[in-house]
């Protein structure tokens, strides 16, 4: 079976334009015979003339037959041939293994993080993190600016010495990671003594990937998880 629809395409066009050939060499064989026939069995003319006129005086109205001329009916043989074939071929040959590939609508990619929630599951549905890579996150998402990373130094945010010890102890039956998850997408669900809510822009459960998020919580916990 032809998998490939240009070549099928192509196998099915040769074969018909070879038995259109076929078809117009034997049509015109045959009508070379049947005129041959014909020219030797045909009636005279004065017996034809005889015959016109009595069908003109007939019909009361005199008609010229349209008679095809023996150089031209091969060509209507063929022509008429031409037809069968493609008609046939229409029928009987359908390009069955032509696959219909119906191209899908694009999947809307949803954008951002989880806010709320079973952050315990959410996090373990997180890819495997890298925590080199959550330190360029901390240099390029803007952490840099707001979070110092000197023991005891606030800027406008904690500084992130020890921030994944502190985690561990901020909310009740609440791990390290989920507290974390949970401060970095939605910073204003708990907020500490002695800091004010709003500081920390809401937006980065927009901003940052699953693989983003991964990497930051690795970060946290390899390298702020001192006393």
């Amino acid at each position: 079976m032809i998998d490939n629809p240009n070549l099928l395409f192509a196998v099915v066009f040769i074969s018909f334009l070879v038995a259109v050939v076929v078809m117009g060499a034997i049509g015109a064989v045959v009508a070379r015979i049947v005129s041959s026939f014909f020219e030797k069995n045909v009636p005279t003319d004065a017996a034809m003339k005889a015959f016109e006129t009595a069908q003109a005086a007939a019909l009361n109205s005199p008609q010229k037959a349209m008679m095809i001329t023996p150089q031209a009916e091969p060509f209507v043989i063929a022509g008429v041939g031409f037809i069968v074939v493609f008609i046939l071929t229409s029928i009987f040959v359908t390009p069955t293994s032509i696959k219909s590939e119906t191209v899908a609508p694009p999947v809307a990619k949803v954008a951002g993080l989880a806010i709320s929630g079973d952050f315990t599951k959410i996090i373990a549905d997180l890819p495997k993190g890298n925590a080199d890579n959550g330190t360029k996150l901390y240099n390029s998402g803007g952490c840099v600016g707001c979070h110092s990373l000197e023991k005891d130094k606030r800027l406008v945010g904690p500084s992130f010495y020890g921030a994944f010890v502190r985690a561990a102890t901020r909310k009740p039956n609440v791990g390290a990671k989920e507290y974390t998850y949970e401060s970095i997408v939605s910073p204003n669900a708990f907020v500490v003594d002695g800091y004010q809510s709003g500081l920390m822009p809401p937006t980065f459960a927009k901003t940052l990937s699953a693989q983003d998020m991964a990497d930051l919580l690795a970060w946290f916990e390899r390298d702020h998880n001192q006393q």
